[in-house]
């Protein structure tokens, strides 16, 4: 299981305006290999807040295939004109070594 963040980094005050945009994710739930997406909103360094977009892939293999896609590029199609408030991302990955769930999802 592989999990990929985007840390975006924001000017303060736009944080919902920019969670929004995933809010309406386009594509990506169909995407082969694709588990799930979180969008967590926090502050930042002054002046700023943070966006954290977690998505959860089966594997490399499957989150390529979304950023090869023409899915990806659509969903990314405008970004630019966010550049006003948008101050930086970084992208990072992580593969899942230790999971624990809560007691009412074990059994499910």
């Amino acid at each position: 299981m592989l999990v990929v963040t985007n840390t975006i980094r924001i000017k303060e005050g736009y944080g919902k305006q920019v969670s929004e945009r995933f809010a309406q994710a386009q594509g990506i739930q169909q995407m082969p290999g694709f588990k799930r997406m979180e969008v967590w909103l926090g502050a930042g360094a002054e002046g700023e807040e943070e966006l954290k977009v977690c998505t959860v892939w089966e594997n490399e293999e499957a989150f390529k295939n979304w950023t090869a896609s023409d899915s990806f590029k659509q969903s990314h199609r405008g970004a630019s004109d966010s550049r006003q408030y948008m101050l930086g991302a970084a992208l990072n990955q992580y593969e899942l070594v230790v999971h624990h769930a809560d007691d009412a999802s074990k059994g499910s």
